[in-house]
């Protein structure tokens, strides 16, 4: 068999012609960007996640960015991350001038580990910006309770969490604002790069709603220094087509990682957990990580065989060349080190065939029987 990371060509071929059919309207109307599809996918989001405000921007690292800017996130402030994550949750920090503080990770979730928080607050801490990795919700009641009880704000990165939920909230509700990517490969990707920010807080809303055009209210009005970062229409109506699909895709992937889940229970893995969820709680297994200290020579196993796994990710943040200058050593953070060199994505996307899974659960098996 040849079973890729993911099958983008499969999603579309059901959806092609929905899709179509608002890119002609939209390429005869010339309404190109931020017009009816733009504003259809905002209120789909914002009633989705359960808060009042979506605004769309132009990809999800811009969305982290416009998060922070609208929380006033400027040079000599501190924000506690995890450094287990892709590059934008760092970079949008250092990007306006902030430090990112790194917080090792819980073992089991590989999200940030809430027991380590407190120790990195200082004067300087403003901000914490939790990553909801691979699809599962970090533990929002004790972050939560951290950042209350030393008046600091609380970003969300669901990039890899949009439909996730933890005990009946979506991921995206817990804190004062939340950032999405619309990037292809996500559970609900674009046909090119995409994002968003959603927010309970009008403030927020509103701030942000003026950012990414510029910083403008009224036409060539200009009350702060903003991006150019608005989402086109071409864009926002095939993620209005694939949105009603959404849950149908996470439910899919979620039986999928259950299956690898009961296969796997014997071998030598670290598993992922919550592999099943429950009516208020769901993990949306953005991607299924699997994790053996034979990570490597698994992947070259698999690959011989026709089954294109992922690494995610590779170097966590604090040993990225780009952030030597925070002053990080190897050793610092070991349990988000020692993650990143055992982790390995196997295909769970939700057009996976039952025949491919179990290709991919019968090749494993036969590399640790050999």
């Amino acid at each position: 068999m040849n079973i890729p990371p993911i099958n983008l060509k499969a999603q579309f071929k059901g959806l092609r012609k929905e899709i179509m059919t608002g890119i002609r309207q939209i390429l005869d109307e010339q309404r190109l960007i931020l017009g009816p599809f733009c504003a259809k996918l905002e209120q789909q989001i914002s009633t989705y996640a359960g808060v009042a405000h979506a605004i769309s921007c132009a990809n999800g690292t811009d969305a982290l960015i416009l998060a922070l800017m609208a929380l006033d996130i400027k040079a000599g402030d501190e924000v506690i991350t995890t450094p287990y994550t892709f590059f934008s949750t760092a970079s949008s920090i250092a990007i306006l001038g902030g430090t990112p503080v790194f917080v090792d990770i819980d073992e089991a979730t590989m999200n940030i580990d809430p027991t380590r928080i407190e120790k990195a607050i200082t004067s300087r801490t403003k901000t914490i910006t939790v990553v909801h990795l691979f699809g599962q919700v970090c533990d929002m009641q004790r972050i939560g309770e951290i950042a209350r009880n030393h008046g600091l704000a609380l970003v969300e990165d669901c990039a890899q969490s949009l439909g996730a939920r933890k005990n009946g909230v979506m991921s995206g509700a817990f804190g004062d604002v939340a950032a999405s990517s619309f990037y292809p490969t996500k559970n609900l990707g674009g046909i090119g790069e995409g994002g968003v920010v959603y927010t309970r807080r009008a403030d927020i809303g509103e701030k942000v709603r003026k950012l990414r055009v510029h910083g403008m209210g009224d036409q060539y009005y200009h009350e702060m220094i903003g991006l150019n970062s608005r989402l086109d229409e071409i864009k926002a109506c095939a993620l209005t087509v694939k949105f009603p699909h959404l849950e149908s895709w996470n439910t899919r992937r979620r039986a999928n990682a259950a299956y690898y889940s009961k296969q796997f229970k014997k071998l030598p893995l670290l598993l992922p957990v919550n592999a099943t969820d429950t009516t208020d709680t769901s993990h949306i297994f953005h991607h299924y990580v699997i994790r053996t200290p034979k990570r490597d020579e698994l992947q070259v196993f698999l690959k011989e065989r026709g089954i294109i796994c992922g690494v995610y990710y590779p170097l966590p943040l604090h040993l990225q060349p780009c952030f030597s200058y925070l002053g990080y050593r190897e050793g610092d953070f070991p349990v988000a080190e020692l993650t990143a060199k055992t982790s390995l994505a196997l295909p769970v996307y939700p057009e996976l065939k039952n025949s491919e899974r179990a290709y991919v659960a019968k090749c494993v098996r036969e590399f640790f029987r050999s």
